[in-house]
């Protein structure tokens, strides 16, 4: 399939008309703004500003230039202001922590759009909740799992994306787990993000005509069949996907996980959202007894695995088995006399 290159983030924002559009936003405020604000806020001279200024100008924007205080600043034209969204510091930092939080859709295309609109909101701020948040990338970092690769993917986003919202099916190949590919149409009902990565859940043919949830890099082919409608179910909530899952996968419904976690980790487990079932109970002698009532265990075995010898299942004896077996799988490659 052919893939369309799409400019990055920084040559986007910094393309003539993109950093006009920023500027006449910029100028849409009651403040006005002063050839330094301008020179601070593209980080150039005052000499390049005025001529962004000048640009705006002969692209037919009605501004002028008054004293304010003791300030020259540049206005628009009341006649030609729009309706804009302007935001404080807090609300800044509110917005660039969801941005954050979603870094790793790199090479989607939500990323580049995401970055956009926060460029148009930036450019609203006044002059000194903008100094405030100028060095937000590097005061507010987002540390986490491992995320999906999606580079090279736009394409496939952007039929996904639009078949979503205009209701039309899709036409896609997808690779299994076991490495197996299989082709078939699929109506979208909700794009999913789970632990760094897209998920997508809709109707499939190829699968008796269920709802099954599909991993966005397991696709290997994307086709959007323009015109072909479907009605989206009246009766369809996205939350039936994993109601009583423990993570995204559900299967048989556990009525009840027991597992003992070691004093070391008690606090960190203790002071999160793993499921809404959750309680917990100290226990004599030391540790923490967490229960939950579940469907499925499979995402269950590898993160209790995840605290090594600190988590202990006690109950169910089937969940028990599963994490001996893959304890035993585990353990089998260093059990060599080469060590």
């Amino acid at each position: 399939m052919k893939r369309r290159a799409r400019p990055s983030a920084a040559v986007t924002r910094y393309a003539p008309a993109a950093r006009l559009h920023e500027l006449r936003t910029l100028l849409d405020g009651h403040e006005g703004v002063s050839i330094y604000d301008v020179a601070e806020r593209f980080r150039v001279n005052p000499r390049t500003a005025l001529r962004y200024i000048q640009a705006l100008q002969r692209a037919g924007e009605p501004l002028y230039e008054e004293m304010s205080g003791k300030r020259k600043v540049w206005r628009l034209s009341p006649i030609a202001r729009r309706q804009t969204i302007t935001l404080t510091t807090a609300q800044m930092v509110a917005l660039y922590l969801s941005r954050r939080v979603f870094d790793f859709l790199s090479g989607t295309g939500f990323k580049e759009d995401l970055d956009d609109v926060f460029a148009k909101l930036e450019a609203t701020l006044r002059r000194k909740d903008f100094a405030a948040v100028r060095n937000l990338d590097r005061k507010v970092f987002d540390v986490n799992e491992a995320r999906h690769l999606y580079e090279g993917r736009i394409e496939d986003v952007n039929d996904i994306m639009t078949a979503l919202l205009r209701e039309e099916r899709l036409r896609v190949t997808h690779e299994g787990v076991s490495g197996g590919k299989k082709t078939f149409l699929l109506e979208p009902y909700t794009l999913l993000v789970y632990k760094k990565g897209l998920y997508l859940a809709g109707r499939s043919e190829g699968h008796s005509g269920e709802i099954r949830t599909f991993a966005l890099d397991g696709f290997r082919e994307v086709e959007w069949l323009r015109g072909q409608k479907f009605d989206y179910p009246s009766d369809y909530r996205p939350e039936q996907i994993t109601e009583g899952a423990f993570g995204l996968i559900r299967g048989k419904e556990v009525s009840r996980v027991r597992i003992r976690f070691d004093d070391k980790v008690a606090r960190y487990v203790q002071r999160r959202m793993w499921h809404p079932t959750q309680r917990f109970r100290r226990v004599a002698g030391g540790g923490l007894e967490m229960t939950m009532d579940v469907r499925g265990t499979t995402e269950i075995v590898s993160w209790v695995l995840g605290f090594g010898d600190k988590a202990r299942v006690l109950e169910p004896h089937g969940l028990r088995r599963d994490v001996t077996r893959e304890l035993a799988r585990a353990a089998a490659p260093y059990r060599t006399r080469d060590l």
